[in-house]
């Protein structure tokens, strides 16, 4: 069928948009990736609804016309019984660039119109080709642009033949039919042009147009006959409601009424058919069909049904564009819907047929890839050739050790409303289009990462005059050149819809504004940071010279030219530092990337420009060719290469649609174990040093070993894995023994294959051979240190380099038969820093008891990450108070109050004979008293045996003091003890003032 004749047919504009074919972007030179580069490729998307126009079916045969690209011609494609389409594009008797205008099947005939002509020109020839024999035939058809005598336009086929429109005397044309070995025949002659709405073997309907008036009448004629009737009069370029075309039938439609005459006899006049719906546009033997708008989803939807009336009315669903009827009388059309790939699909009773080679998929061609954006390891491409709707679709990319890799593209979101045009950002995991088509206006939209608007869209009735500068997930930077704006730049926020002025130049970044402000009349300018939530207005940094445009990732800025208008040089610094590094900017703006520097170099002869990554990382200052730069396929289309600014990725488009994706990047050390330091001392423990790193790439690495300024050792070594393992064993590059103490270490890694140098990793290491050690105190008897049951700990180190400490604890306490056992060593503290402590006050495990004795260690950990063993214990006891019930009194003896006293209190006697008794396990005897100037004397007798006489007279009061000692023996026994007064030295010295006993346990 001719593309003509969906203009007559008045398909509505909203189906016709899904008419665009499928297109993708414009080939340029080829584009040379750098000889040692890491990187992916994503292949050509194909489109899972692509074009095609032109249908026509004949029996099992459908054939149609496809293009699958935008800078591709169209061919012909050619499927029988739903079988694999072949492509016919290729039908010239010549090897030049061939475009088919047109395809069509008849009689197991199919004819495939060409031009040879690269710019596109109307035919120049028909080629016929019989699916039975194969034979193939070439009718020639003089096409003159001119439109002089003898100029010809191919206008059907028919059958084994052409019809072909031939100009002659006077402006006047008349319709022909061509066949092989055989002469023209005229059918029609003395009109001004012809439209051959339909056609088959036999005949045509074909709408006359003449001069002066241009009265239309559309007419059959019969070839075998030459015979003539007039089937319709229309007054304007707008066809009837329908045409009818079978095999047996030629009508129009007007209402529900069609007017029908018999091909085989037409002259007999026509009969009136009353069709069971009013809006039926095409019909076929079996089938009517018809558009009707719906205002749910603002589109036309295809409905169809029985022509009889047998089955209902139904909506086909999807979108179908090209429809025909076949010379056999059956009707297909292209459909596109979700659930299926595009099809060529037959109907029957105003159905889809499901009978076999009924259905035939549409090959897919290459995607219009419209444009191209990377973020985060993230890229972005927008594909409108999924006509309607069109698709957004994200891929992630890796770098490892295997090289890189790219996630197989999914789908962002579906957009409607226009195409995405050149513009395509991407930043903080939200997406920037352009949007517009000839419906709407223009207007930028934000999307989530779930395909989400965000927003208010920014609406331009006119997107070519605007440009987007920067981006950064919630605002852009939009520089406006329309005639009210004038070129000024605009910062536009796309929650709450607001827009400002804002200086020439500036950036966006993190939150913030960045623009640059000359101060005062001083030849300095001050880069200013805007905090876009606050306002608050800081200076990042100064410069001596005219800044142009800014461009920020973290702390540091790129100036992209510095100095005058004509300037070519641009300027790196960081904020809050002095240093700066120029940039040349002669070739192409130069392009910021976290932790990255993009920037451009042209070849020798001009032709080419270079894409280069320089890592701003590290020590190495080297510069990395990546690609090429591609052609755009024309001034107006998007650049085919897009960087990553947040993460080191760049990416190109070659000819075939195949994307291209470099990693930019240095080894990143993903994970690290370096240990504080070793001793090699040879007792099988730490006895080296083996650090470890995991990079993210194969990476060559150097590891030095400093002493201050001078160098003891330096290893090195290869991982293919990414994996760097070093060992040292403590000695110096001559093989003597490295002294003890603190070294600088540095490690250096090179990529194996790019040849880029990763970010250097110092630290510190400590050699030591000495195991650390160290030593606790604390009081033997509480009351020696304080009045409550609290034991006040220090410790201290040995050794050198003791960073910390643990401290331990045991005591010994009475089971349930009776015998005492030392439980086993608990921790009070892990790692401490401090070097003493009190036990039984804020933080300590226990709150100790009177009468159990409590036992200390300790243990070190120095620099080099060594733990010494736990040191000799030190005991303190709890004293029993003169008050405890263990203790028991006879005679004459006084209870007092004193604040200096253990526990508060003092038990006191002055009378001869007088005793306290009270039974002791333990290994060691203590009596704590206090000396007085009246102190008197008292025997300390054990086991009825007195081991010793205490004598408590002092000059000065001295409280809680342990007058006595004694060993009871090696191992916890029951002792009885009695402290018995004696007769004082003089009558003033003869009192005993008793505070506490202790039994070591």
């Amino acid at each position: 069928m001719p593309p003509l004749r969906r203009r007559f047919l008045a398909v509505p504009a909203a189906a016709l948009t899904a008419l665009a074919v499928t297109q993708a972007v414009t080939a340029g030179p080829a584009v040379a990736a750098a000889a040692a580069d890491v990187s992916t490729t994503l292949a050509a998307r194909t489109t899972s609804v692509p074009a095609a126009d032109d249908i026509s079916g004949s029996g099992q045969a459908v054939v149609w016309r496809q293009k699958t690209s935008a800078d591709t011609r169209a061919h012909g494609w050619l499927a029988v019984s739903g079988g694999t389409p072949q492509d016919l594009g290729r039908l010239a008797d010549t090897d030049e660039t061939v475009t088919v205008h047109a395809v069509s099947v008849q009689d197991g005939v199919v004819a495939a119109a060409t031009t040879t002509n690269p710019n596109g020109a109307l035919a120049d020839h028909v080629t016929l080709r019989d699916l039975d024999s194969g034979a193939e035939d070439v009718l020639p058809v003089a096409y003159d642009s001119s439109g002089a005598a003898g100029d010809e336009r191919y206008r059907a086929q028919a059958g084994d033949g052409i019809l072909v429109q031939q100009s002659y005397d006077d402006d006047l044309v008349r319709l022909v039919l061509r066949t092989p070995n055989s002469a023209d025949q005229t059918l029609l002659s003395g009109d001004e042009q012809y439209e051959v709405l339909a056609s088959d073997a036999h005949g045509a309907l074909v709408l006359r147009r003449t001069a002066p008036g241009w009265d239309h009448r559309i007419v059959y004629v019969d070839f075998a006959t030459g015979a003539t009737v007039t089937v319709a009069e229309p007054t304007t370029d707008e066809l009837p409601q329908g045409l009818e075309f079978t095999p047996g039938h030629v009508g129009v439609v007007d209402g529900a009424t069609l007017t029908e005459w018999q091909r085989s006899a037409p002259g007999d006049g026509p009969s009136k058919v009353t069709l069971p719906y009013a809006d039926a546009r095409w019909i076929s033997d079996d089938t009517l069909a018809w558009y009707r708008w719906s205002a749910a989803d603002g589109a036309a939807e295809l409905f169809a049904m029985a022509r009889d009336g047998s089955t209902p009315a139904t909506d086909l669903g999807g979108t179908a564009t090209d429809l025909s009827v076949g010379d056999d009388g059956r009707m297909r059309l292209t459909l596109y819907r979700d659930d299926v790939d595009a099809a060529i699909q037959t109907l029957t009773d105003g159905r889809i047929s499901t009978a076999a080679g009924d259905a035939t998929t549409i090959p897919a061609g290459p995607a219009r890839l419209d444009a191209l954006a990377l973020s985060g390891g993230a890229l972005y491409t927008a594909d409108d050739s999924s006509r309607r709707q069109g698709v957004l679709l994200r891929s992630a990319l890796s770098a490892g050790p295997a090289g890189a890799s790219a996630s197989t593209p999914s789908r962002v979101l579906a957009y409607t409303g226009g195409l995405v045009h050149q513009t395509l950002a991407a930043a903080g995991g939200r997406v920037l289009v352009e949007q517009g088509s000839a419906y709407e206006p223009g207007h930028f939209q934000v999307y989530d990462a779930d395909g989400t608007p965000v927003g208010t869209p920014l609406n331009y009735a006119d997107v070519s005059a605007v440009s987007v500068v920067d981006f950064d997930g919630e605002r852009a930077l939009v520089s406006d050149k329309t005639t009210a704006s004038d070129g000024t730049l605009l910062l536009y926020t796309f929650v709450g819809g607001h827009t400002q002025r804002v200086p020439s130049g500036s950036a966006l970044y993190g939150g913030a504004l960045y623009s640059s402000v000359r101060n005062g009349t001083t030849s300095t300018w001050s880069i200013r940071r805007t905090d876009l939530t606050t306002g608050k207005v800081t200076t990042a940094a100064t410069v001596n010279c005219l800044p142009g445009g800014l461009q920020v990732r973290g702390s540091r800025i790129l100036l992209t030219t510095c100095g005058t208008a004509a300037s070519t040089t641009g300027l790196l610094l960081k904020a809050g530092s002095s240093a700066t590094t120029t940039v040349d900017s002669s070739v192409h703006t130069p392009i910021l990337g976290t932790d990255v520097l993009y920037t451009f170099t042209k070849s020798s002869d001009g032709t080419a420009v270079t894409l280069n990554a320089q890592s701003l990382t590290g020590t190495s200052t080297e510069t990395q060719p990546l690609f090429t730069l591609p052609d755009k396929a024309d001034t107006g289309a998007a650049d085919r290469w897009a960087v990553d600014r947040d993460a080191p990725w760049a990416a190109w488009m070659d000819d075939t649609g195949v994307t291209h994706v470099a990693w930019a990047g240095v080894p990143t050390a993903a994970s690290s174990a370096a240990p504080a330091g070793f001793s090699p001392n040879g007792d099988g423990k730490t006895d080296t040093w083996a650090p470890t790193w995991t990079y993210d790439r194969p990476v060559s690495w150097t590891l030095t070993l400093k002493s201050s300024t001078t160098q003891v050792r330096s290893l090195t070594g290869t991982s293919t894995a990414g994996k760097v393992a070093a060992v040292w064993n403590g000695t110096t590059s001559t093989g003597s023994a490295a002294a003890e103490g603190a070294y600088t270490w540095t490690l250096t890694a090179r990529d194996t294959v790019t040849g880029r140098v990763a970010a250097d990793i110092t630290g510190k290491v400590t050699l030591r051979r000495t195991v650390p050690a160290a030593t606790v105190t604390s009081p033997t008897v509480a009351s020696s240190a304080a009045t409550t049951a609290s034991v006040p700990v220090s410790w201290s180190a040995k050794t050198a380099g003791v960073k910390s400490y643990d401290i331990g604890w045991r005591v010994a306490t009475r089971n349930s038969t009776g015998v005492w056992k030392l439980g086993s060593l608990q921790t009070w503290r892990t790692g401490t820093t401090a070097t003493s402590a009190v036990f039984g006050k804020a933080g300590s495990p226990v709150k100790p008891v009177a009468g159990l004795t409590y036992r200390f260690y300790v243990r070190a950990h120095d620099d080099a990450g060594q733990t010494g063993a736990w040191s000799k214990a030190v005991t303190t006891g709890i004293p029993v108070d003169d008050r405890a019930t263990a203790l028991r009194y006879t005679g004459t003896w006084k209870s007092v109050a004193a604040t200096s006293a253990w526990s508060g209190t003092e038990r006191v006697s002055a009378t001869k004979g007088a005793y306290v008794s009270f039974t002791a396990d333990g290994t060691q005897l203590r009596v704590v008293a206090t000396r007085k100037s009246d102190g008197g004397r008292f025997a300390v007798v054990v086991d009825g045996k007195t081991v010793g006489t205490v004598n408590t007279y002092a000059a000065r009061t001295a409280y809680r003091q342990v007058v006595f000692t004694r060993t009871l023996g090696t191992t916890i026994k029951t002792h009885k003890v009695q402290l018995r007064i004696l007769s004082g030295s003089t009558s003033a010295r003869s009192t005993v003032t008793l505070d506490a006993v202790m039994v070591t346990r």
